[in-house]
């Protein structure tokens, strides 16, 4: 992998697999089919990233304040609002052009995918089908943190597109972070996603 000092490691890793991950984006195969492609795509991913190990979500929440943590690294800087991390900028839009016809469009599933993966996986929420590699991705990162006898996960919360400013939420999200759409929508503004940890 080449290593371009300007990106972070998720816009890198995902890069160097395009062709792949449009591969599965135009197949025939359903959507439960094309996530289930995407997610082993990103685990495969996440092992070219040296994810640290903590003790407890607090070591991780002090490292992040920080601005200390590897997470960082991997997805770009946020800002923690209590339990919930507001990303201030999606790390694969700087790859977008890939996706792209030869007139800047996007085809036809980037719109489509996202919408039959909310009506398929009802707890999740995206807004293009490079969500499903980036949440993935974040989600073993989470899952090197302790939490008891269990392991924690990484909930998503809200997207948010820089481009239109539309914003996707995930009930499931809202409800387990235990914010209202619009406390969530006073704090988005200006940034890609918000997730919390659990």
């Amino acid at each position: 992998m080449k290593i371009n000092e300007a990106e972070v490691i998720i816009t890198q890793l995902i890069k160097d697999k395009v062709e792949e991950i449009k591969e599965i984006l135009v197949s025939k195969r359903n959507i439960v089919e094309k996530v289930v492609m995407l997610r082993r795509i990103a685990r495969e991913m996440a092992d070219n990233f040296d994810f640290p190990s903590y003790e407890n979500l607090e070591d991780f929440y002090n490292d992040y304040d920080k601005n200390n943590s590897p997470l960082i690294k991997l997805e770009g800087p946020g800002i923690r609002h209590n339990n919930i991390i507001f990303l201030k900028r999606c790390p694969t839009q700087p790859i977008f052009d890939k996706f792209q016809d030869g007139n800047g469009k996007f085809p036809d599933y980037w719109g489509k995918l996202p919408l039959e993966f909310m009506g398929q996986f009802k707890n999740e929420a995206v807004l293009h089908p490079l969500c499903i590699i980036h949440q993935t991705i974040r989600e073993e990162f989470a899952s090197r943190i302790s939490k008891g006898k269990g392991i924690l996960h990484t909930i998503i919360v809200a997207c948010r597109s820089s481009k239109t400013g539309r914003v996707v939420f995930s009930k499931w999200g809202l409800k387990t972070a235990n914010i209202k759409r619009e406390e969530i929508l006073r704090w988005i503004e200006g940034f890609a996603c918000a997730f919390h940890m659990r």
